[in-house]
Parts: structure tokens; sequence; C-alpha cells
């Protein structure tokens, strides 16, 4: 069943369609700066496994309304599982199905505002960040005797560097957008909020103009040498394992004819 065809009513985010081949994910709590609670956590994610499983959408985009993009788990039912004894479990894919996610297609981070906390986590493991200006990003999680333990530290050290992880992490000092794409995690950074999501949308439009194969194999190939570590062992893995799966596709001799024919490649949906 593709995504387009299921039913698409939740409480406390959006799911839209701004191109044929995009799905955006809008959280929508603006009254408590969308945060996420555990319903709307597993929701979302059941929203990104359908994505990866639908043929027909390439690109996701992520984003919030009002004046937050997230700001994490929410605390108040957080208070009320650990009065009660229950454990939050930080199993994958993580808050929103975001932090822990491993998937197969991109997905792009619309950072309108304040991106907080589980927000951060999100945000630090999506494929693209596109930044607002005036937005702000923080991990506060210690004043609250918390520790960020869904995926973003060991990949915050990555991108950013031990040192400046280790300021945001033992401070809970907010930074600002600019910082952020100085320091590497931000790829773009825009003038306005409300041009957050008309830049990402531009962003996946101009993705979706090449192969869905090379998107996802591209995807991995950078992935795996994040995640791995090992440069050679992710060039072998992606030379022997992935790069047959791409030739044996038809967008990849398609590609090439277009090419020689000097024409626009017709691209087919991913079988991969």
């Amino acid at each position: 069943m593709s995504l387009k065809s299921r039913p698409l009513v939740f409480q406390h985010f959006r799911v839209s369609f701004p191109d044929e081949r995009v799905v955006m994910v809008t959280i929508d709590r603006p009254e408590k700066l969308n945060c996420i609670n555990k319903a709307t956590s597993q929701e979302m994610a059941s929203v990104w496994e359908a994505f990866d499983r639908d043929d027909s959408l390439w690109i996701g985009i992520v984003t919030g309304s009002g004046r937050a993009f997230c700001t994490g788990a929410d605390l108040h039912e957080w208070n009320e599982m650990n009065q009660a004894g229950v454990v939050n479990d930080m199993a994958p894919p993580g808050l929103g199905g975001l932090p822990r996610r491993l998937g197969k297609k991109p997905i792009i981070a619309a950072v309108n505002g304040i991106c907080m906390g589980g927000g951060f986590e999100m945000v630090a493991n999506c494929d693209v960040v596109i930044a607002s200006s005036s937005a702000v990003f923080g991990l506060p999680e210690a004043k609250r005797g918390i520790v960020p333990v869904a995926g973003c530290l060991p990949r915050l050290a990555r991108t950013i560097g031990l040192q400046r992880t280790m300021d945001l992490v033992l401070t809970g000092r907010n930074l600002g957008a600019q910082t952020l794409f100085e320091w590497g995690l931000v790829s773009r950074v825009v003038d306005s909020e409300d041009d957050v999501t008309r830049v990402a949308v531009a962003v996946a439009r101009d993705m979706c103009r090449n192969s869905p194969d090379a998107l996802i194999i591209g995807r991995l190939g950078v992935r795996m040498s994040w995640e791995d570590g090992s440069v050679e062992g992710a060039v072998s893995k992606l030379a022997d394992q992935w790069y047959p799966r791409l030739m044996a596709g038809h967008n990849f001799a398609e590609g090439v004819r277009a090419f020689v024919e000097k024409r626009s490649p017709r691209w087919t949906n991913s079988k991969l």
C-alpha cells in the first residue's frame, strides 16, 4: 500500500506531499513547543517506515509548526512514567522514528525554530539539515538529570568533533544555526523560518531530478563510512555488494543512454 493511500490523520503532526515524490511530516503541537509523546513517536515512526517501503516516494522532509521544530520528549508524560515505574525505552528508531533510524531514503530536516533535546537528536541523524537563521539548538538534558542516549552523542562527535560535542552536552548551552553551519552540522542557513520548508522542498526537488537508485546507494555509501568509521570498509561494501545491484537496474542504463542521446533521463521508481 502506498503512503498516499493510507489514512493520514494524526493528533500532533501532519503529513503532506509538496511534490509527487516528496513526503513532509510537520510536527504540530505548538502549544507544547512540538514536544513528542509516546503515541506520536510511534505514529511518526510508522510513517517513515511506510515511506521507505513506498517506491513512489524518494525524499522525506521533517519540520515543525509555530516557534519550535521540536523540543524533544514530553517531559510531563515522562514524569508520569517515572512515577509509575515505567522505563522510557530508547530502542531504535527512537523519538519520532529518527534518532536511530537506518532507513533507506534521504530525509531532510527543515529546522524552523527551537530545536532541543530529542529534537536535536532527530536532526543529528537526518541526511541534510536546513535551518532558519533564527533557529536555536541545544542539548539541555543534563539540566534535568537526563543524558541524550538515543544516538546523538557519537553522531555529533563524528560530525562536529569531540570537544565541541562535550561543550554542548556538558554545559547544556544553546547555539544558533550559523554556528552549527560553521561546525558542519547544518547544511544551509536561510533567512527566515517561513523560507525553511520552501528551501527544503526545492532541495528535495533537486534531488528528485537524479536517479532514485543513485539516491539510495549514494546515501548508503556516505552513511556506511560515518556509522562504521572505516573508509575502505565502506568502499568495499559499496563496490562489492551495492554497485552490481545499481548496474542491474533500469536507471543505470537509462542515465548513460540519456546522456548519449542528449535528452533528460526517464527514471523509474527504485526497486532496491
